[in-house]
């Protein structure tokens, strides 16, 4: 769970603050109550952000040039100028993460130590990939960085305590039924194009300029065919969808008749296996055929087989790990299954991109992931800004689920089945998708808890501090940084 928080100009807690300009000591940016904040908490939210927006405005890794008055879209879909929605944005998130803490500790919550090593690793490896010199130019020390994480972990469990399975205001199946019947469709389609390479003008460039091999009327005469012939696909599938209640079936027949054959790669590529710690852990590692030598004695290795969620299947499943000797090959065993998906293959890293060898032979622990794809989409409607032109008139005009019907705009026919959301079980409760919907359907509510438990703050801004680290300071930093750098490698 990332960002929870809705941002507005200053909240009404800042208006209660009371004012520390006699403070002489920068390294606390506010007083909440009883609580010293860190000034590198607050810078550490403003850079964070600063680094996202100014990436997305096209800054990878050279100096900034007026980005700080650039404007962005702010949480509350709002323009306004980067500069000036920094200090608001890190004060805010400042503000909850004091609220968090607070309310973690007086529900008496602890981070169990699986979480507090979770913190760590997202500690460690934020200051290694930030760079641990450039965060102390700006101010930025471990321990904000870990009051960072921390929080960001506490408002994680919080959460569940609140909208979890067992939470006090758990999130039932039949309402997240109704949050998708609202705000969810669920379709497969095929896409038939209504036009080809035919119908494109044939254009070569000759010294810089475009002439075409086609006049304005054969144009005209090529897309009328293309769209002719690519409607009679269209129903032709249609018809096919009519006859067979088993779409993806319908599918697979499209793509094998209408795919363009490819030939096959004469060249082979060295797959990677990923092998296991002590501790069950991926580690990965090049594929290496190994013997054993007779006077060896054999070395037992594992083979571990993971789901969708990088899950590893239990002992009462036939995908159980495998004990063999080293030199010795894995045993492919049953496709597994997931409902609404269909098995792809096993791959040897998480990622897929290699697809694991049965016929190799290992030397170490190995892990092997299962991939699953579909057919099937299933679309969140719940942003109308973008909500497209197909999604409307799925949702609008398809009024029957598993018909196929025809669709077209100005690219393509579409044949498309509309299916009932709520019959998604993977998104209901303990399903592969019920974190992600109940923070979808929650996310406003929990911003809005979040700020309830800021009323009554007593505040005490460190305006010297605030005076003395804005966005401009930030920016300077950031590219004296980048070009001392950039001198350094020269």
């Amino acid at each position: 769970m990332s960002k929870f928080s809705k941002i507005a100009a200053f909240s009404v807690a800042s208006i209660m603050a009371v004012s520390m300009a006699g403070c002489s000591d920068m390294s606390k940016i506010m007083t909440v109550d009883d609580v010293d904040v860190n000034a590198g908490v607050y810078i550490n939210y403003m850079l964070s952000e600063y680094t996202e927006h100014t990436y997305s405005l096209g800054n990878s890794g050279s100096t900034a040039s007026n980005y700080l008055n650039q404007e962005i879209e702010n949480h509350e879909g709002e323009k306004v100028k980067l500069g000036d929605y920094l200090p608001d944005y890190a004060y805010e998130q400042t503000l909850d993460l004091v609220a968090v803490n607070k309310q973690f500790d007086k529900l008496k919550l602890k981070l169990s130590d699986e979480d507090a090593e979770e913190v760590n690793t997202a500690v460690k490896n934020y200051m290694e990939n930030m760079s641990e010199e450039y965060l102390a130019k700006q101010g930025i020390s471990k321990d904000s960085v870990t009051k960072f994480f921390t929080a960001e972990k506490q408002k994680e469990l919080m959460f569940h305590y609140y909208y979890g399975v067992d939470g006090e205001k758990a999130i039932t199946d039949d309402a997240i039924k109704d949050y998708l019947s609202n705000n969810y469709i669920r379709y497969k389609m095929i896409s038939v194009p209504r036009t080809t390479a035919a119908t494109t003008a044939a254009s070569t460039s000759v010294s810089g300029e475009t002439t075409t091999t086609q006049s304005a009327e054969e144009q005209t005469k090529a897309s009328k065919k293309a769209d002719k012939e690519a409607k009679s696909i269209a129903n032709k599938y249609l018809k096919i969808a009519k006859e067979n209640d088993d779409f993806d079936q319908v599918i697979s027949q499209y793509n094998s008749e209408t795919q363009e054959p490819t030939t096959a790669a004469t060249t082979t590529q060295a797959t990677t296996v990923t092998a296991t710690d002590a501790e069950g852990n991926p580690v990965s590692t090049d594929a290496q055929e190994t013997t054993t030598s007779a006077a060896q004695e054999p070395k037992e290795i594992h083979v571990h087989f993971y789901d969708q969620n990088n899950e590893e299947y239990g002992e009462d499943t036939p995908q159980k790990a495998q004990t063999i000797n080293s030199g010795e090959k894995a045993e492919k065993p049953a496709d597994p299954e997931r409902e609404f998906y269909k098995f792809d293959n096993w791959y040897s890293d998480s990622s897929f991109t290699n697809v694991f060898d049965f016929d190799q032979a290992i030397s170490s622990d190995t892990s092997v992931f299962a991939k699953f794809s579909t057919n099937e989409n299933m679309i969140s409607l719940a942003d109308e800004e973008t909500v497209s032109d197909l999604s409307k008139y799925i949702r609008e005009s398809i009024k029957n689920f598993n018909k196929p019907v025809l669709y077209k705009d100005e690219s393509n026919y579409y044949i498309i089945v509309k299916y009932d959301p709520i019959l998604r079980t993977d998104y209901m409760v303990n399903g592969d998708y019920y974190e992600t919907i109940i923070t979808e359907m929650k996310y406003d509510e929990y911003d809005e808890l979040i700020k309830s438990w800021e009323k009554g703050f007593k505040i005490k801004k460190n305006e010297k501090a605030f005076e003395k680290y804005t966005p401009s300071k930030l920016e300077e930093i950031y590219n004296d940084f980048i070009a001392e750098n950039n001198n350094s490698n020269v």
